[in-house]
């Protein structure tokens, strides 16, 4: 078996996986189709193939899902939490929600669940791939640190290249990429703040 076929049927699963925790989290919240659609600022066709496992997510989708409905990334794919935590502090597990067969990969470590969600994660990308991503919800800003390499970040019709060290903010809704600059991997540090839609 190739790492070609074991990364889609990893996809495979992801999909079906989060199409009953949509189903589920979609119905406890009374939420119809169209409100899912409204919230996300998704297509009600999209919500609709997500459901149905028909559609393997982007993690731009993912996001747009979870601030629709107050929770974190790792509570969309996992089992939602049932309660507000006491605690002041929380461990969390690092779950890679991306990887190319060539070795690149993103990894979500920490979210914070509710409308407004802060995310925490650490990218490695091999020369010659390209990690594409749809627009995340109006007004999404990301920062990012490269540890090692040169990273080239678009967003919409801007460019920019980053060395070992340097820092970027960017606005990212609207499609973006990443990618290696040069001919070794580029590795970088990414926090998110996403906020969800308005209810209703």
């Amino acid at each position: 078996m190739t790492d070609t076929t074991l990364l889609a049927d990893a996809e495979r699963e992801l999909g079906l996986t989060l199409a009953s925790h949509i189903r589920d989290i979609r119905q406890r919240q009374k939420l119809s189709l169209d409100g899912l659609a409204r919230r996300s600022g998704l297509s009600k066709g999209t919500v609709v193939a997500l459901e149905q496992g028909k559609a393997n997510p982007s993690i731009g989708i993912l996001c747009r899902l979870a601030a629709a409905f107050s929770l974190s990334v790792t509570d969309l794919l996992g089992d939602p939490p049932t309660g507000v935590s006491d605690s002041p502090i929380e461990r969390t597990a690092s779950k890679t929600l991306w990887e190319s067969a060539g070795g690149s990969f993103a990894r979500l470590h920490a979210s914070t669940s509710g409308r407004t969600m802060f995310e925490l994660w650490s990218w490695r990308l091999m020369p010659g791939d390209v990690f594409h991503s749809d627009a995340h919800s109006p007004d999404t800003r990301e920062l990012i640190t490269v540890v090692e390499g040169r990273l080239q970040i678009t967003v919409g019709s801007e460019t920019l290249v980053l060395a070992a060290g340097e820092s970027a903010r960017l606005v990212t809704d609207q499609a973006h990429s990443y990618a290696a600059a040069a001919d070794q991997p580029a590795v970088f540090n990414m926090s998110v703040l996403e906020r969800g839609a308005a209810l209703g």
